[in-house]
């Protein structure tokens, strides 16, 4: 319910953006990098347009020799098209949002070995006796 819930309000968002104007430098219209910044400016109307996705992540990161944390996110996913008079520019914008996060702490073992990095661990294991 959460995640259509928040992709609803930003398709709303994006459908009830209203038509902009912007005035354009004409060197920076035409590409000429001389002219860049110079007037006239040229105005042109743009609106936007776009479809949005959400999904629900969730990971699970161990945090010491008893313990784990779980945590969820809200992945968002909007492709925008700004529609100009000269051409459409097409965008995407990916963001995560953590909603929440938890430790679950589970029995604390009786032994515990780190044999990580150990090349031979059954000479080390006798060694040990």
């Amino acid at each position: 319910m959460l995640t259509s819930d928040i992709a609803s309000l930003i398709q709303k968002d994006l459908d009830s953006s209203k038509k902009s104007e912007v005035s354009i430098p004409i060197g920076s219209f035409l590409g000429i990098k001389m002219l860049s910044g110079l007037e006239p400016r040229i105005k042109m109307k743009i609106s936007s347009s776009g479809n949005v996705s959400t999904d629900l992540r969730s990971e699970f990161i161990e945090k010491g020799i008893n313990q784990t944390m779980h945590r969820i996110y809200l992945q968002i996913d909007c492709n925008v098209n700004i529609l100009t008079p000269v051409k459409t520019i097409e965008k995407s914008i990916s963001n995560q949002v953590l909603l929440a996060e938890n430790v679950i702490i589970g029995q604390i073992p009786s032994t515990y070995y780190n044999l990580e990095g150990i090349e031979n661990v059954k000479e080390t294991l006798e060694t040990i006796k």
